[in-house]
């Protein structure tokens, strides 16, 4: 045989009963190699990803002047400015202070403005004040930064932006929280305790009608089953039906009906979907003077509910109002502050961990209430007493709640507590994976 003919039968296709045998080898033999080689195929694909976008950034950087890329530059010669912190970075921070804001919020709501709460005049005026404030500030910062996290999906629509996992996740969240909310006040049976789950019949109820502080993640399983949905819809007729929403829950509930704030509050969820784009712009251009102008329209804001007062629909208006000129100052606070670099790691770590702090600390309050209420009362009835309790039993509550996470992550406890079951993730992410045109798996963070 010649070598030509050789080489030809070398470089030849092997036969078809041979490919079929090699085809039906390469198949997985069980369900876990078969999962694993998805998650190697996924990395790979991340992997890839990151090295395209890092190629990209490497060219767009290249200074021409003198040959070498911007970036690396900045490797070996860092300038003494402050340093600048990065879209992702923000976003946690401004997530992890609000959830610190919701804590104290909560601290001073239950501890010192109490109708029983023998609180000293200065106390009380200070941190009335400071409440006034979050409760502008707080709920609508948090739901805005979380619809801007998953804005991107959302919009992409329901099975193409993944959406079923996501929902799926956050009510399962909902749902395991509001059992051991139960549990826990079968447990503590104080009567005097807010948000209390009183019951099987209390339990059933709250699966669809929140009445405790998990309503936020019961509100974020719906306002990204609801958004998704109405992806088709202009941005413009969702967010004009979500003003009229929130107007008319505003006039026609009271502040005291938890599950009220579902439809109140949906307009902020729906400003971070929409608004993304300028809210990444905002804290990636934020300056003193824009923080300057951003507090007197606050101020103004503010002062203009005392022209509405009296008058329903009128205050429902500056509440919106009030809210989205908050929402804009808080933005651009934590931005400026982040900065500094121990409250940026400080903001990081509390961002990356918001669902434990916000789930774990109405419990930690009502124990406190349950088991020391005395001498809480002792503490806050005297003037510097009631000045320094909000921020040390926020800062108390908030270790305790991330230890509490740490240690069931050491004791890989974390399912169900904190996060849906693996397994289930995989069966809710392939049912969105049928969708064509899905966009590659994104890690972003879980639950609250």
């Amino acid at each position: 045989m010649g070598r030509g003919r050789l080489a030809r039968r070398r470089g030849a296709r092997p036969p078809a009963a041979r490919r079929r045998r090699d085809r039906r080898d390469a198949r997985p033999r069980t369900r876990r190699e078969a999962r694993r080689r998805r998650v190697a195929v996924r990395a790979a694909r991340v992997v890839r990803r990151r090295r395209t976008a890092a190629g990209r950034t490497r060219v767009a950087c290249r200074d021409p002047a003198r040959g070498v890329s911007a970036l690396a530059a900045r490797d070996v010669a860092p300038a003494r400015t402050a340093p600048t912190v990065g879209r992702l970075e923000w976003v946690d921070a401004v997530r992890g202070y609000s959830v610190v804001a919701v804590v104290l919020a909560h601290v001073v709501l239950w501890h010192l403005l109490a109708v029983d709460a023998p609180t000293a005049d200065a106390g009380e005026s200070v941190w009335g004040r400071v409440y006034g404030v979050l409760g502008s500030a707080r709920m609508p910062v948090l739901l805005a930064v979380s619809g801007l996290v998953v804005a991107r999906r959302v919009r992409l629509g329901w099975r193409p932006g993944g959406l079923t996992l996501r929902v799926a996740r956050n009510y399962y969240l909902y749902v395991v929280w509001l059992l051991l909310y139960a549990v826990f006040y079968a447990v503590v049976r104080d009567p005097s305790l807010p948000h209390r789950v009183d019951g099987v019949g209390d339990l059933l109820r709250q699966l669809v009608v929140p009445e405790t502080t998990l309503w936020y993640v019961f509100a974020l399983a719906v306002y990204i089953a609801v958004l998704g949905a109405l992806h088709r819809v202009p941005p413009w007729a969702v967010l004009s039906g979500l003003v009229a929403l929130c107007l008319a829950t505003h006039v026609l509930t009271s502040s005291d009906q938890m599950w009220a704030k579902v439809p109140e509050m949906f307009l902020f969820f729906a400003v971070g979907v929409y608004g993304a784009g300028p809210l990444r712009r905002l804290g990636e251009r934020a300056s003193w003077g824009a923080l300057l102008l951003a507090a007197g329209l606050a101020v103004a804001a503010t002062a203009s509910g005392r022209l509405a007062e009296g008058v329903e629909l009128a205050e429902a208006v500056v509440f919106v109002v009030r809210c989205l000129a908050f929402l804009v100052l808080a933005v651009l606070v934590v931005v400026l502050a982040v900065r500094w670099e121990p409250l940026r790691r400080l903001g990081l770590l509390l961002g990356r961990q918001t669902l434990p702090i916000y789930v774990l600390h109405p419990l930690w309050l009502a124990l406190l209430l349950a088991y020391a209420g005395g001498l809480a009362r002792d503490v806050t009835a005297t003037t510097v007493g009631s000045l320094l309790y909000p921020p040390a039993v926020t800062t108390l509550v908030v270790v305790l709640s991330l230890a509490v996470h740490a240690g069931a992550r050491r004791a890989h406890a974390l399912v169900p507590a904190f996060a849906m079951p693996r397994r289930w993730e995989e069966r809710l992410a392939a049912v969105d994976a049928r969708a064509p045109g899905r966009p590659a798996p994104v890690d972003s963070g879980r639950g609250a």
